[in-house]
């Protein structure tokens, strides 16, 4: 038996909708689950297991509906799926009502249920939220069972206000495989078991690197599982270390340089180092450059201290640079050199008149 594991589609979220890339995120994201029946019609896949959050929102009857045209696709796949914190069963809502195609199972209660597969010899155990957020432990009741088939386990969770576990304390409760959602970062367990696949597209800056799913396989009492490369986008951490010697031009050249052409990837500019204090620093132009979410300046301007330093006493900088430059040791060193530079900063900033380079 193969089967497919994936978790947090957030189906109708927009992610980055303020970007000129945003509407090319919204796509992705909603051509998330008809690319991944694409996957389970092409590999023969038997069983989608969708563990939480299909939606990011209560989907609306037609927006299930939707989703019903890419399942019924399946002609030899079972899909069995679960309710999260997003998509959890409000009183009333669409989702808790609806009428999923005969091949997909919607373990919809609030308890742990079942749905038995006896051509794989297989049982899948879940339960659904119904509210946005469930801190109870309740390991106590996610036991395995214990006779002569084996068990799948769908939960949605993994951090305080989310049924809160870890992946050892799932590995001690018996289960052949836990295929676990809500966290969008891919882990796994040391023994290959309890996996988390992440979200196969990445919903915002912080979900940095690769976005897939697992592709796993029951048969004749081994086990396999591997985790596959998905998304369309992927979000990085560009870091550029600058000299004082770098421009402004050379500065865009070589993120032009550093970043794809293609679109596929979005960027979080983060640059550190020295800078030369009279450049001429555009963030908005660094964002113009391509898919650059957000500029991060951690730089810091190479002043002259060692001049300032052998000025009269009576300076003004001189005296600054004696009151704030940290001694060796000092508790509070990080915090009097920030003050420093910005004092410092402060000052040129009040005597420097255009085409000067202020206090030299």
């Amino acid at each position: 038996m193969r089967f497919i594991h994936t978790a947090d589609l957030h189906l109708l979220a927009r992610p980055d909708k303020d970007k000129p890339w945003g509407p090319a995120r919204a796509d992705a994201i909603r051509q998330t689950l008809p690319r991944l029946v694409d996957l389970c019609r092409e590999q023969e896949v038997d069983l989608l297991l969708i563990a939480g959050d299909l939606f990011h929102r209560p989907p609306s009857e037609a927006e299930l509906n939707e989703c019903d045209y890419h399942f019924s696709r399946l002609a030899h796949t079972k899909v069995v799926l679960i309710a999260g914190n997003h998509d959890f069963l409000r009183p009333g809502c669409a989702m808790a009502e609806h009428r999923f195609p005969e091949n997909v199972c919607f373990l919809s209660g609030p308890r742990l249920q079942s749905v038995r597969f006896p051509q794989w010899h297989l049982d899948v155990y879940g339960f659904s939220y119904y509210s946005e957020q469930m801190p109870e432990d309740i390991l106590s009741q996610l036991r395995c069972p214990d006779d002569n088939f084996r068990h799948i386990l769908l939960l949605h969770g993994g951090d305080a206000l989310h049924v809160p576990f870890t992946p050892g304390q799932i590995m001690e409760l018996g289960w052949d495989y836990a295929a676990l959602g809500h966290i969008h970062k891919p882990s796994l367990s040391q023994d290959g078991r309890v996996a988390m696949p992440g979200s196969p597209e990445p919903l915002d800056m912080n979900e940095t690197g690769p976005h897939g799913y697992f592709l796993g396989e029951m048969k004749e009492g081994r086990f396999s599982l591997s985790w596959q490369p998905f998304s369309r986008f992927e979000y990085s951490d560009l870091k550029i270390n600058m000299t004082p010697d770098m421009s402004f031009a050379a500065l865009e050249n070589l993120l032009r340089k550093r970043m794809k052409s293609d679109g596929s990837e979005v960027y979080r500019l983060i640059l550190s180092g020295l800078r030369d204090p009279d450049m001429p620093f555009e963030p908005d132009a660094l964002e113009r450059l391509g898919f650059v979410s957000r500029v991060v300046d951690e730089t810091r301007p190479d002043y002259p201290w060692d001049s300032w330093r052998e000025r009269p006493s009576h300076d003004i900088m001189a005296r600054l640079m004696r009151a704030l430059t940290p001694s060796e040791g000092d508790p509070e060193a990080d915090l009097k050199q920030r003050a420093l530079y910005y004092a410092a900063e402060a000052l040129l900033s009040s005597v420097k008149r255009p085409g000067e380079g202020g206090l030299r």
